[in-house]
């Protein structure tokens, strides 16, 4: 018997940066200006999926409107939302008809691999917000980098008594991996079929780097928002390490070229001031993203959507990314203390021929009288 899905959805996820910081109270009242619909966003209040965010998000309900997948009509719902750390966060739910196949989901999935129409509708959320809310953006600017993420949610599936069956009736690593042409080998499946989590019998969790199916017969979207609130992250520990290697690449260049000119132009230049300020100031903004992380989920009751986010961080490389950008501030450090030492004591030499001319053209007079 094939698998039918009779409820679910396909939630594509794209996280964009958009400024240093937002002032979300700010960014509220502009938003209501311009009558848009704006709710802080809260997560369930049933105990298993309680959970405290600090600085809660500005949710968005944006618009639903039909998009053209491979010659059928199908509804999509977006919604945004705005994060104090200056990224912003656009979702396309895309709505599955009722007792849709496996084999059509499959061809949705690879629509939504080898296109690029649901990243434009994205973009196109994202600049008409950022607009919006640009008085309320410290430092605006964009990365040209962004997140994307997909989620397969089912909330009923025909053909299966027990969610883990999932795994045995339909290619679930194809499907989460994005490889339709050819057969998955054993090895390359493994790491996506023993990843999984669940808190009833009736629900799973499948969570991979690039995508996750979700099913959930209760139709909460916790799970949903805990993968989104880690994409957010992951983009800001990719831009502290883009950051971090932009300014590594400027110290080399600048050293190189300084040591090819005068040692007074060298003295005089205050770049390498400027470039240890800057290391340090983005450190100190480093840790606190690192904290931020540490401490993004407290959970009241069941600790389930805990394990989620853990799981995330893993999927994600957290940790790798924590380590690339500690070690490249720990060489940015050392670097522009031992510049900086270089400098000291040319200018304290310096400092002390000046003093000794002072002193010759002191004494000399006075000898040849």
């Amino acid at each position: 018997m094939p698998l039918i899905i009779q409820k679910g959805s396909v939630f594509v996820f794209n996280v964009f940066d958009i400024g240093w910081e937002i002032n979300l109270s700010r960014a509220e009242s502009l938003l209501i200006e311009k009558q848009k619909s704006s709710l802080r966003f809260k997560f369930s209040k049933d105990p298993r999926k309680a959970i405290i965010i600090k600085e809660a998000p500005l949710g968005i309900d944006i618009t639903s409107e039909l998009i053209n997948i491979l010659n059928k009509k199908y509804r999509y719902t977006a919604f945004a939302k705005i994060w104090d750390y200056g990224t912003l966060s656009v979702t396309i739910q895309l709505c599955l008809d009722e007792n849709t196949s496996w084999d059509e989901l499959i061809k949705i999935a690879d629509y939504l691999e080898k296109t690029s129409d649901i990243e434009l509708i994205a973009r196109g959320i994202k600049d008409e917000i950022k607009n919006i809310i640009l008085p309320a953006i410290r430092l605006p600017m964009e990365w040209d980098k962004f997140e994307d993420y997909i989620i397969y949610f089912f909330e009923n599936i025909d053909g299966i008594s027990n969610p883990k069956e999932i795994f045995d009736r339909a290619d679930i690593p194809s499907l989460i991996l994005g490889e339709f042409s050819n057969k998955l080998s054993t090895i390359a499946s493994i790491p996506v079929t023993e990843n999984y989590i669940q808190y009833y019998d009736n629900d799973i969790a499948i969570i991979d780097w690039d995508a996750a199916i979700i099913i959930e017969p209760d139709g909460s979207r916790d799970i949903c928002d805990a993968i989104e609130f880690s994409l957010t992250h992951l983009l800001e520990l990719r831009y502290y390490d883009y950051l971090i290697d932009n300014k590594l690449d400027i110290l080399y260049d600048s050293v190189k070229a300084q040591r090819k000119g005068l040692n007074l132009k060298r003295l005089i230049n205050l770049k390498y001031d400027n470039i240890a300020e800057d290391a340090v100031k983005n450190y100190i903004e480093f840790s606190d993203l690192i904290g931020k992380i540490e401490n993004s989920f407290k959970t009241v009751g069941d600790p389930y959507i805990a394990t989620v986010f853990r799981t995330c961080a893993e999927q994600f490389r957290f940790g790798d990314w924590n380590n690339s950008i500690s070690r490249k501030m720990k060489t940015l450090f050392e670097i522009t203390q031992i510049i900086q030492a270089e400098l000291n004591a040319m200018r304290s030499h310096m400092l002390e021929i000046i003093v000794i001319i002072l002193i010759a053209i002191e004494i000399v007079p006075l000898l040849l009288h």
